[in-house]
């Protein structure tokens, strides 16, 4: 066996199946699962069909000293009707943390087609998240109620 990790093709061969198992891990894959979208649907408290208007991912500006990652997702949404519950804006801005991401690739794929046909808005749950005395933010984690076009993103 040691001899097979002499030999140079062999040991690119291991280094190329142990890069394919990191890559091949998803993020949650350590975390407690998610309950179904019906059930997440139910809890909801507000619930919207909404366009992306922009997306980006970058540094958040908090400033932490235990070394908590800072990078942030920021969602930009134009609301086209409110589902469930009350909220009377046209727009909406959502954060998440990069780990757990949520949906990113969905989100990525409906900012890429908005404004291209009809098939470019989702329901998206909004999250209210007390940060401090009366700051409040619209977040998203990896168990938000969400449903994309399934001709657009594919099937969950």
């Amino acid at each position: 066996m040691l001899r097979a990790f002499r030999n140079r093709p062999m040991r690119l061969c291991v280094k190329a199946v142990l890069a394919l198992l990191v890559v091949g891990l998803r993020p949650a894959a350590g975390l407690p699962r998610c309950p179904p979208q019906d059930e997440l649907l139910a809890k909801a408290e507000i619930v919207v069909e909404a366009r992306v208007k922009s997306l980006s991912i970058g540094e958040s500006g908090l400033l932490v000293t235990d070394g908590t990652p800072t990078r942030m997702t920021r969602v930009d949404l134009e609301i086209k009707r409110v589902i469930k519950g009350k909220y009377s804006g046209t727009e909406a801005i959502v954060y998440g943390t990069v780990y757990p991401p949520g949906p990113i690739r969905e989100l990525t794929m409906m900012a890429v087609l908005a404004g291209l046909g009809d098939d470019d808005t989702f329901e998206w749950e909004l999250q209210r998240r007390e940060i401090g005395d009366g700051v409040a933010v619209f977040s998203m984690s990896s168990c938000n109620y969400y449903k994309f076009p399934v001709d657009i993103v594919g099937p969950d």
